[in-house]
């Protein structure tokens, strides 16, 4: 993912957010895993590649969820922004070495993993390995010995409303800018992860316009006062008036130039003449005001411009 996975990765750290995914996700909105309860998790783990090399696999968030001074589960975040059918191979890798840490540990706990799909294109990836392997010839009565690891992947772009409704961090800003397109509508949530939240919706959107005024609205909070996203769409909406405004003014000014060659053109005024008095008076480009200049040439007398006029 690049600078999305960059910028995923330092969105979900937050304790606070990677909690309130769990719980809107999870447990359907109840608050069970608390920020407070959660450690950082190792994300590096290591595997026998095929010519016996040890290589290192990494996960993008983990967190363990503490209870009286033990680990009681080990959540892990996995960022998508495209469909990759292998990765339920990752998550078997991912939560096999999780497990086999165990062995040798003091603690037994679930390793629960989540995918969030970032991506525009439909997932229709394999969901579980019975699906993975259902091309493959295996026997029917093999097929039961197979245990069957489940992906449970997110589609963060279009999350129902419903869905959506649970989320309580930051992460409710950019699910719901993010389903809701054009037709979003800020409403009266404080942004608590002013830098993380702008840099996710950045890299989710490419659209400048978010990191452009993170200092101006950290500043804003320092001094105590309230940053939601109905500051951050009120400057889009601004600057959509003034990129209206000047497209307007320029639409109008291309109307005036154009009658303008149309009257000199009639009158006989040189080539020379109109170019000039284009790129003065209407501020023109020379490559506009020549091109200007041979349309209404062409329009006039109904007729290509001669090649040396």
């Amino acid at each position: 993912m690049g600078q999305k996975d960059l910028a995923a990765k330092r969105f979900e750290y937050s304790a606070e957010v990677f909690a309130d995914t769990i719980n809107a996700l999870i447990f359907e909105g109840e608050q069970v895993v608390l920020a407070k309860d959660l450690q950082p998790a190792p994300t590096e783990s290591l595997y026998q590649a095929v010519n016996g090399a040890l290589r290192n696999q990494y996960n993008d968030v983990s967190k363990y969820e503490m209870r009286n001074g033990r680990i009681a589960t080990q959540y892990t975040l996995e960022n998508q922004s495209g469909p990759d059918y292998r990765i339920l191979l990752r998550k078997a890798g991912y939560e096999g070495a999780i497990y086999r840490q165990q062995y040798d540990g003091r603690d037994i706990y679930p390793a629960i993993t989540l995918v969030l799909y970032w991506g525009d294109k439909t997932w229709n990836a394999s969901h579980d390995f019975y699906r993975l392997f259902r091309r493959k010839k295996i026997h029917r009565m093999a097929r039961k010995y197979i245990d069957n690891v489940c992906l449970h992947m997110y589609s963060m772009r279009t999350l129902p409303l419903e869905i959506r409704q649970r989320f309580k961090s930051d992460m409710r800003v950019v699910v719901d800018y993010l389903a809701e397109g054009k037709e979003y509508e800020p409403a009266d949530q404080e942004i608590v992860d002013i830098g993380g939240t702008m840099c996710m919706l950045y890299a989710l959107t490419g659209d400048e316009d978010f990191i452009n005024n993170i200092c101006i609205m950290q500043e804003r909070q320092k001094r105590g006062g309230r940053v939601t996203m109905c500051e951050v769409v009120d400057k889009f909406v601004q600057r959509g008036i003034k990129l209206g405004m000047e497209k307007g003014i320029r639409e109008e000014k291309i109307r005036s130039a154009t009658a303008f060659v149309k009257e000199t053109i009639m009158q006989k005024q040189s080539k020379e003449y109109i170019k000039n008095m284009l790129q003065t008076c209407f501020q023109l480009k020379e490559e506009e005001a020549d091109n200007l200049y041979r349309e209404g040439y062409e329009r006039e007398h109904e007729a290509e411009i001669p090649a040396l006029t």
